[in-house]
């Protein structure tokens, strides 16, 4: 009874906002046994309702003219804010320790010729380290003053990316 009235909710609200809305709502997926994701279209526009196990009501949240809808423990996707979608995925590179203290190493598989970009961001998306470096086919970054937390190291050289997650202990 509680998912009825639940998905009647959001329906009401999309419906509600949908003619208001100028913008297309755009989320990720949310699929397997503790959740779902459905689509509604109404009108021209399109909304992704997600919906999880373990919390009763729904969360909303308007943003730049736009209504999300998230039930449950759903978060938001992170990489989508920091992934360049126009540089390739392809950068191979070593990246340890990992956990690290104080600093990481990153060491390239193939020559590097660019300048290299090296960015940290937090959990939430937000940029908490940023240098460029010389070409080189090792770079020791040094993170001492970070505190000690889970992070996403972005790094670009010869026009492609690497994103991978680090943590600090």
């Amino acid at each position: 009874m509680r998912e009825i009235l639940t998905i009647l909710l959001c329906f009401f609200l999309v419906q509600m906002h949908a003619q208001s809305a100028s913008n297309k709502l755009l989320l990720r997926s949310t699929t397997g046994v503790s959740g779902s994701s459905n689509q509604v279209s109404l009108g021209n526009q399109n909304y992704v309702i997600q919906q999880s196990v373990g919390q009763a009501s729904v969360i909303g949240t308007f943003a730049n003219g736009s209504l999300i809808f998230r039930q449950g423990f759903i978060q938001p996707n992170v990489l989508t804010k920091i992934v360049d979608k126009k540089t390739l995925l392809s950068l191979e590179a070593i990246v340890y320790p990992n956990p690290f203290m104080e600093s990481i190493n990153i060491v390239f598989s193939e020559e590097i010729t660019d300048k290299i970009s090296v960015e940290i961001y937090d959990m939430l998306g937000r940029l908490v380290f940023a240098k460029i470096y010389s070409p080189s086919q090792n770079v020791y970054v040094m993170l001492g003053s970070s505190p000690v937390a889970n992070y996403i190291l972005k790094v670009i050289a010869n026009k492609k990316q690497l994103v991978k997650k680090i943590l600090k202990n």
